[in-house]
């Protein structure tokens, strides 16, 4: 039976193995604009890469058996053959070499029973397995075995119109022309992608280049039982048939110029008049800040009147209120609730459905609740609105909050039900102006749908007026995925990473691409403009930017630590329709980067491992992007703030290398100013460090904690730091940890003379706390600090404190929970009036501790005047 396999397999294939005839004569069954993938054909014949066979045909409409396929896509690709004995199917066959070469080089496994099956008429997905690793396509990791190689194929436009099916057996022609896109680089033709492959009742083409909206709910079904299948995630069942004419903003240090002309300072933002939300704002009279599940309204200056005027708490209403807007007299608090799906509402099919495959119940929600606080002694609440999604951050221009949003699909199972689709599938919303009703964000017709997006999720961007109770919410959904955001003062921009998985020669690499989609805004809301992407991850907002009609954007390839796919970092300068237009790459090879800021026509990088390269980049080309220069310097900044436009400061880290190892340990932290007035050879003109190993801020991972102001020389931050004892100051390692010795904001005056001097120091501890916490820092920690006037305030979890600007002498100061008096009969009358008392054991006199307000060193475990319990 053998022999006879063999003798058949090789009459055939032999025809195959015949020589090309002349190119002058061509295939006999071959005709241009007549024949499909004539093109292909030809110039594969042109190239010798085809053979036909004896009568002068190719038979472009024959199926093509797996051993003749792997040997033109080898043959195709060149390199050597070699090998016989990799299945009991192959070994001493013609075929053998390149079989034995394949298996080699992981492009084939063969079946489950150890054969290769050599005379199988070859299917799609084998042949997109085969043609992927063979030319070196970019191969990501997907649940199912072939779709990372469908996709790759999708990706280079490599998918002829006629294949229908994932498996459908392809012919000769097909392959063709497969092989011609991918040698030759051709994507102007007419392609599929996967889902079209899949899913063929999708009307959408996903292999284009360009966003389409969706033209019914098939479309968006068909994405969603994707999702469910890769996450393994599933909903309710369900029955299956059933802007501004403004001048574009420079992201420069005209942020601080602008907040000086005020009396109060404002959220340290990226864009001038491009509003950050935060934890804590003022509108230099009142302070707005968000306690645990609390928001808090406190008069704060001037200091002699500070008090709470009303409290919002929401400790019962399941919403966690995050972060903080101020309209003048409107204060937008916005945060997440947890959705319980109700199933009542749909009667009794459900109940049964459910016992059957229990259904999704809940799931992250965005809400903006907005107030009237005219009087903020009694806030009023004007509206609410509900999200399905998790946000991933906002912004505010003008009346205008920018809220974007990320949710999972939903897939649906085949249960009748009375849900409409459009409701089932997509992610809905609440608004108070019309009734609380829940309906859809939008309509499946509206949804936007990305090409050549492998995991796609609900991106929703909500635009929502905060000078009104009434006005329209505008909304624009898209599949894809967020995970950071610039703003200038036109464009939205929206960046999320993607891993690609490359194989190759039994290595494989996690590589890593930013999908970047820009947003206009528009008059009547906003709307999605282009979709691109780069090689490589972003830090954060700060890698960013837009300048003269340019969008600028850094990123990182690669692992420090992975010798194979070594680290190295980019920069790239994309137009309006967010194409690459100039680059440069392949910068600090081995090392990541920490920081990056840019500031109209020029860039700033910092790149770390061992040392602080610190570069300056010119960008005044947009085609020819280049490094001017760099300064290598001990440490790192995490964080860089212009101070002016020749002067950067960098917040981060003080390092040493390491004795041993390709890498430096971190110490304390480290402020530095840059001098880049000669870009071609920046310096550090001054620095400062605090504390040691251990030190921590959070400034160094969120911009918001910055208080600057460079009129008033001005610098102010929170740090928690660490000391390491004397005994180990000369640990010749340089990995020992400090103990926490201090936790509070630093207030510094800054010059480009004298650098950094410590003006003073502001703790909400007192050296009770202290004892009591055995070196932990909690409750009461300073997270922001603000300037009203000629005060400096110091938000934390505990309290609120006013001191002078100058001397940094204390004003006033309040907590949120004060301490409830204990009955003065308890303790023995005093005399000492100025002795306030904390008692861990309020009904024995003996535990009661007390300290002067005069003097907070001074204890004594004596009773005095009255007691005090502290909650």
């Amino acid at each position: 039976m053998k022999n006879l396999l063999s003798i058949s397999l090789i009459a055939s294939l032999v025809l195959a193995l015949l020589p090309t005839l002349s190119r002058a004569t061509g295939f006999t069954d071959v005709r241009p604009n007549v024949t499909p993938y004539a093109e292909a054909i030809i110039n594969l014949q042109d190239n010798a890469i085809l053979e036909g066979y004896r009568d002068g045909s190719f038979k472009p409409s024959s199926r093509i058996n797996r051993a003749e396929f792997l040997k033109i896509i080898l043959e195709s690709r060149g390199g050597e053959f070699e090998g016989e004995d990799c299945f009991p199917d192959v070994r001493d066959e013609w075929f053998a070499k390149y079989v034995c070469t394949a298996v080699e080089e992981g492009i084939v496994e063969g079946y489950p029973n150890g054969r290769f099956s050599p005379e199988k008429a070859i299917n799609f997905v084998e042949a997109a397995k085969i043609v992927s690793l063979a030319y070196e396509q970019d191969i990501e990791s997907y649940p199912d075995w072939y779709e990372g190689f469908v996709r790759a194929l999708e990706g280079s436009k490599a998918i002829p119109l006629s294949i229908e099916e994932l498996e459908q057996r392809i012919t000769r022609g097909e392959m063709a022309e497969i092989m011609w896109r991918l040698r030759n680089d051709v994507s102007d033709q007419p392609s599929k992608g996967y889902l079209n492959v899949k899913y063929p009742e999708i009307s959408v083409n996903v292999a284009s280049d360009e966003p389409q909206r969706a033209t019914s709910c098939r479309d968006i079904e068909a994405f969603a039982r994707e999702s469910a299948r890769q996450y393994g995630r599933y909903d309710y069942l369900m029955e299956d048939e059933a802007v501004m004419a403004m001048p574009m903003a420079r992201t420069t240090a005209g942020v601080a110029a602008d907040a000086q002309s005020k009396s109060f300072s404002d959220t340290n933002v990226q864009v001038a008049g491009v509003d950050e939300a935060d934890q804590v704002k003022t509108d230099g009279t009142y302070v707005y800040t968000i306690e645990n599940q609390n928001v808090r309204i406190v008069r704060a200056h001037p200091a002699s009147t500070m008090k709470v005027e009303s409290t919002l708490s929401f400790a019962d209403a399941g919403f966690n209120p995050q972060s903080l807007y101020l309209d003048d007299n409107r204060l937008i608090i916005i945060g997440s609730r947890w959705r319980q799906a109700s199933l009542t509402s749909f009667g009794d099919r459900l109940r049964i459905a459910s016992l059957i495959m229990p259904p999704y119940y809940g799931g992250s929600q965005t809400e903006v609740r907005i107030y009237d606080i005219s009087d903020r002694s009694d806030p009023n609440l004007k509206r609410t609105l509900t999200f399905d999604g998790s946000e991933i951050s906002t912004r505010r221009i003008g009346s205008k909050l920018y809220l974007v949003m990320n949710e999972q699909m939903h897939y649906t199972r085949p249960i009748p039900l009375p849900i409409p689709l459009e409701r089932e599938l997509l992610p809905t919303y609440s608004d108070s102006a019309h009734g609380n009703t829940e309906r859809a964000v939008v309509g499946c017709d509206d949804v936007v749908i990305l090409p050549h997006e492998p995991r796609p999720s609900y991106l929703i961007v909500a635009v929502i007026p905060t000078d009104s109770d009434t006005k329209d919410v505008s909304k624009e959904v898209v599949l894809g995925s967020a995970q950071n955001i610039y703003s200038s003062l036109e464009n939205l921009y929206i960046a999320a990473v993607q891993h690609q998985y490359h194989w190759r020669g039994g290595f494989g690499t996690n590589n890593q691409k930013t999908s970047i989609y820009r947003f206009a805004y528009e008059d009547d809301g906003i709307s999605m403009k282009a979709h691109g992407s780069v090689p490589g991850s972003i830090l954060n907002q700060f890698s960013m930017d837009e300048h003269d009609g340019h969008f600028r954007i850094a990123t990182t390839q690669g692992n420090m630590w992975d010798d194979r796919n070594p680290s190295t970092s980019n920069i790239f300068v994309l137009n309006r329709n967010l194409e690459t237009v100039g680059e440069i790459r392949d910068i600090a090879p081995g090392e990541r980067i920490y920081s990056a800021r840019f500031m109209g026509d020029r860039g700033y990088l910092v790149t770390f491992k061992k040392v602080d390269p610190f570069f300056a980049i010119d960008l005044s080309s947009p085609r020819n992007p280049r490094i001017l220069g760099k300064l290598k310097i001990p440490g790192y900044s995490d964080y860089l703030h212009p101070y002016d436009e020749d002067h950067i400061i960098g917040f981060g880290k003080e390092a040493v290398e390491a004795k041993g190892g390709d890498f430096a340990w971190y110490q304390g932290m480290k402020m530095a100013i840059f001098d880049v007035r000669d870009p071609q050879n920046p310096i550090e003109r001054q620095k400062f460090v605090i504390g040691d190993r251990g030190t921590e801020s959070p400034l160094l991972h969120n911009h918001k904690a910055l208080l600057f102001d460079r009129d008033r020389n001005l610098l102010a931050f929170p740090v928690q730091v660490h000391q390491i004892p004397e005994s180990q100051k000369d640990d010749p390692e340089g990995n020992a940890w400090g103990e926490a010795v201090y936790q509070g904001a630093y207030v510094f005056d800054i010059d480009l003379r004298d650098g950094f001097t410590i003006r003073g120091r502001i703790t909400h501890y007192d050296d009770q706390d202290f004892l009591k916490s055995g070196s932990y820092f909690y409750g009461k920690s300073v997270e922001r600090i603000l300037r009203i006037e000629d005060s400096l305030i110091t938000i934390s979890q505990d309290g609120i404190q006013s001191h002078d600007e100058r001397d940094i002498e204390y004003e006033n100061g309040i907590r949120f929970s004060e301490p409830t008096p204990i009955d003065s009969g308890i303790c023995p009358d005093k005399e000492d009036a100025g002795v306030r008392y904390v008692s861990d054991d309020p009904g024995s006199c003996a535990t009661i501790r007390f300290f002067c307000e005069d003097d907070e060193d001074a204890f004594s475990n004596s009773c005095g005047c009255g007691c005090v319990q502290v909650d």
